[in-house]
């Protein structure tokens, strides 16, 4: 199968930017359960508003309306190219650049996937598209078939995996598992750890990317 090979890294945005996004503390919507005494209401009101925010703060990086792209990579099965897109370019040089990658892949009639792709890269590159200004390919999203949106040429990788199990059960399986399972060889990180690998050495977590592009199309060529 010729195959193009999608993954992508994420950032939280400053921390300041994400809290200004976030709806008042509001101490009425504070479970309190059977709590009567008035002391221990207070300090469970004041516990829940010290941590208001911690959560998106967390997981900032998981979400384009607090994320941001830092790399955009490929990896062509024909040739075992890879191809990043990150600084120095903008964002929004970096998205541009992505769908232009694509379209060539699907002029040349190959196959992009990828592990979630649908559910998290694609996803993220288009949300972080809209509320940036860049025009979004209908070749690769439509917007006019909000159930199935996708080009019939992306492929998940997950979904592969599942044989129609996520569809129907809601099912969820790590990459990592899926590795272990058919005895390939594992990511060689986390990407809770990619913010600071991208702060204090961005080759090494541009090597990261490319590690998991590797991953992904030996899990590629095992199912597809």
């Amino acid at each position: 199968m010729n195959t193009l090979i999608l993954d992508i890294e994420t950032l939280a945005m400053p921390e300041a930017e994400i809290r200004a996004k976030l709806p008042p503390f509001n101490a009425v919507k504070v479970a309190l359960g059977n709590l009567k005494d008035p002391d221990k209401i207070a300090a469970k009101i004041a516990e829940a508003e010290a941590s208001h925010g911690n959560n998106e703060v967390s997981e900032a990086a998981l979400h384009a309306t607090t994320g941001t792209l830092a790399i955009v990579g490929f990896m062509d099965a024909s040739c075992e190219i890879i191809t990043q897109y990150s600084d120095p370019m903008t964002e929004e040089q970096i998205i541009e650049s992505a769908f232009a990658h694509m379209l060539r892949a699907l002029d040349r009639g190959m196959v992009v996937s990828g592990f979630f792709v649908k559910g998290f890269d694609l996803p993220f590159i288009v949300q972080r598209a809209w509320l940036l200004g860049v025009k979004v390919p209908t070749r690769i999203f439509n917007a006019f078939k909000p159930r199935y949106p996708w080009s019939e040429s992306i492929v998940c990788l997950q979904e592969v995996w599942l044989a129609g199990s996520g569809a129907q059960f809601g099912t969820r399986v790590s990459l990592a598992t899926v590795l272990r399972e058919l005895g390939l060889p594992g990511k060689s990180g986390t990407g809770a750890d990619f913010g600071a690998l991208w702060a204090s050495d961005q080759k090494a977590a541009l090597q990261y990317n490319a590690d998991d592009l590797a991953c992904e199309m030996r899990l590629a060529e095992r199912l597809i």
